[in-house]
């Protein structure tokens, strides 16, 4: 999914042509005299809105109104909570089919927070896991529009929000993937296909990771007819009078110990057991962008 930030009044909101039009309300808003404000302050005078977070009214836009469907959602006391609640209400139509662009706009002020919130909660709602699926149909929204009273005061959020869901994407992707779709192999021709401008990626096999005496992690490989890698990522952009910040993830691509003592009910679960490595690879997808330094290794 791509994300945009842009500076947008609930006026200018009138002009977006997209197919669905998400208008963040919070307790206590005035409504101006723009298309949009008066379907809202309409809304309000009639009480078919509440501003609670998490109630929204859903209705087909008027002509004044660029967008295809209007979805005015209250999100209480304008927090970052609220905000989550209130997309979370709204989750039906961000997964709709027919919802290929979506403006989410906030009538008033928002906080930096609430803003990042925005873009990690629509993240959320339009990852589907379609790797081993034959039947499984992606989100079909491509394009999220954040529009706020002032884009330059929480660009900075906004930037690290995309980050982290560019990150927290590529991790659950590979979390959830099997056993044999998630092999060591594969797992570091992932880490590979991270490398770009500051970052270097280092496979040890059995004989490196057998020079460095890493003895228990060459047992539990005994267990699996694929030979271990182990995973070395490195971020070098700081001073280097900086201290380094090291991210360890476990990646054991399948926990198969003590298997004969282990019951057979949720043993589909132990593919989580390398979600520490997938997590570590999600940080180094995007951080190079929003961090300064660090050295990660998985």
């Amino acid at each position: 999914m791509n994300f945009e930030l842009t500076t947008l009044s609930l006026s200018a909101a009138s002009s977006q042509k997209c197919d669905a039009l998400i208008v963040l309300v919070p307790e206590g808003v005035k409504p101006g005299k723009d298309a949009v404000s008066a379907i809202l302050a309409q809304a309000l005078k009639s009480g078919d809105l509440e501003l609670k977070a998490g109630k929204n009214l859903q209705m087909y836009a008027s002509p004044l109104i660029a967008a295809r469907r209007v979805i005015l959602a209250g999100t209480g006391d304008g927090s970052a909570r609220g905000v989550r609640q209130a997309l979370a209400g709204v989750a039906n139509v961000l997964k709709s089919p027919k919802v290929k662009k979506a403006v989410v706009v906030f009538a008033g002020k928002s906080s930096a927070d609430a803003v990042a919130v925005a873009v990690q909660c629509c993240a959320d709602l339009g990852y589907v896991y379609t790797t081993t699926k034959t039947k499984a149909e992606p989100v079909a929204l491509a394009r999220l529009v954040v529009g706020v009273e002032d884009a330059g005061k929480v660009k900075a959020s906004f930037d690290m929000a995309c980050a982290i869901a560019k990150g927290v994407e590529f991790a659950r992707e590979w979390a959830n993937r099997p056993a044999n779709h998630a092999t060591p192999t594969l797992l570091a021709n992932a880490a590979k296909g991270l490398v770009t401008t500051g970052i270097t990626c280092k496979v040890h096999g059995p004989a490196e990771v057998a020079r460095l005496g890493m003895g228990a992690f060459m047992a539990v490989s005994q267990g699996s007819a694929e030979q271990l890698r182990f995973i070395e990522l490195r971020y070098n952009g700081a001073a280097k009078s900086e201290a380094p910040v090291v991210l360890v993830g476990k990646g054991i691509t399948f926990d198969t110990g003590g298997i004969s003592l282990k019951p057979a009910a949720e043993m589909d679960e132990m593919k989580f057991d390398m979600g520490g490595a997938a997590s570590v690879l999600g940080c180094s997808r995007r951080l190079p962008s929003c961090v300064p330094r660090s050295t990660w290794s998985g």
